[in-house]
């Protein structure tokens, strides 16, 4: 990000609303507000130049050129009307990948926006995604009646926002070992590398973590020191995966496609975003005792 000071100045609402204006996008100090609102943009600074009053607050030239590049990119979308959400991990694959434009507390807003929109979805899109999910994991023997039954957890946990845990859990293991439902033992099954498969619990645990750290990222319950924390963990985290990425995809046989590299910009924002998600969860205690329910409800069946 070195040079986004260089060419630009720093700048009011007024500027900001006068810069998106130049690109032909309709704009008003209150598109700017919903920007620092949603976090996409940080809060402007206080600035006092007089002995009485203070001047406008301003935009760092690093705001500003943001402010420029999320309009720049909404004229290239081919939606009529780009949501603020869809931008959201745009501003925090900044956060995570650089330390001079996106300031903590901006993170912490843009983290809050992101969760109130996981899980949002169409009846479509959530269908697909059901059918994609149990397609990974069922065993060629497994019914139609058990297929439809797991889809429709997945599909209702997507809808309610409030998932049946166990449940869900044990209708993915019911199409992964669709004989348990003649009373035989379950044999567990996995997806990944053969060296360290996921299993069905695996799976629904990580779900159930990513779910519980984003309720406390709604409220904004997470302190910035725990963020910053988080981020760091997360930045040496993500250089050993890249450095192990493709020998995983090597040994992963016909799901080597899962460690592919994201093919645009939007994508590898996603990928970047979801994966702090997961270390945040750790960070925040959340992954071991959801791990040990897991097990303990795998061992149950």
């Amino acid at each position: 990000m070195t040079g986004w000071r260089d060419a630009w100045p720093a700048g009011s609402a007024v500027d900001l609303v006068e810069d998106a204006r130049t690109l032909g996008i309709k704009a008003s100090p209150r598109m700017v507000t919903d920007y620092v609102e949603k976090g996409l943009l940080a809060s402007p600074l206080f600035r006092k130049t007089t002995q009485r009053g203070s001047d406008r607050r301003v935009f760092p030239p690093e705001q500003r050129r943001l402010f420029h590049e999320l309009n720049c990119a909404k004229l290239r979308s081919p939606l009529a009307r780009v949501p603020h959400r869809t931008m959201i991990p745009v501003i925090l694959y900044l956060w995570c990948l650089d330390d001079t434009v996106v300031t903590h507390t901006q993170a912490r807003r843009a983290l809050r926006t992101y969760a109130q929109s996981a899980g949002l979805n169409s009846d479509e899109g959530r269908r697909s995604t059901a059918r994609t999910i149990v397609e990974q994991f069922a065993h060629p023997l497994a019914t139609t009646s058990q297929l439809r039954a797991a889809q429709q957890w997945i599909r209702e946990g997507e809808r309610a926002r409030r998932p049946n845990w166990d449940a869900l859990a044990d209708s993915l293991s019911t199409v992964a070992s669709p004989w348990r439902s003649r009373g035989l033992p379950e044999i567990v099954r996995g997806i990944g590398p053969p060296h360290a498969p996921f299993t069905t619990d695996h799976v629904v645990a990580k779900w159930e973590v990513d779910w519980q750290t984003n309720q406390q990222l709604v409220v904004e319950s997470v302190d910035e020191r725990v963020l910053r924390r988080a981020r760091d963990e997360h930045r040496d985290d993500w250089q050993q995966y890249q450095r192990v990425r493709t020998d995983l995809a090597s040994r992963a046989g016909s799901l080597a496609h899962i460690f592919d590299l994201p093919d645009g910009q939007e994508q590898a924002a996603r990928q970047r975003v979801n994966a702090f998600v997961s270390i945040l969860g750790n960070t925040l205690d959340l992954t071991k005792p959801t791990f040990a329910r897991a097990q303990a409800r795998a061992r149950a069946r």
